[in-house]
């Protein structure tokens, strides 16, 4: 049993090698075909694939926000601040902000 449920799972595998390799052909062909398309066609074809890439996670994010988990203790903004003090991080430093803004930075390069 093990060897046949073995090789049923190589099988979906390079199945989903293979569909993968076929979207991002089709990706591509989408592309250069939308490039001789108007801008409001081209922005209703976008729309239409965002509209369905988030039905398609829809279920899986409702699933996430129904239960969360009960062993994860979050903590409050107080006790992350205490915590930061603690690790050393200075609030003056701006750390936060600033790896935001060197991020963006090393992206419009």
């Amino acid at each position: 049993m093990i060897p046949t449920i073995t090789k049923l799972i190589i099988k979906v595998e390079q199945l989903e090698w293979d569909l993968a390799e076929i979207k991002a052909e089709l990706v591509k062909l989408q592309a250069s075909a939308m490039k001789s398309m108007p801008p409001e066609e081209r922005k209703a074809v976008r729309l239409a694939r965002v509209r369905a890439q988030r039905e398609r996670l829809r279920p899986s994010i409702e699933k996430a926000l129904e239960k969360p988990d009960s062993d994860i203790e979050i903590p409050t903004a107080e006790e992350l601040q205490q915590l930061l003090l603690e690790e050393g991080v200075k609030p003056e430093d701006n750390l936060g902000s600033r790896a935001i803004i060197e991020e963006r930075e090393r992206r419009s390069e």
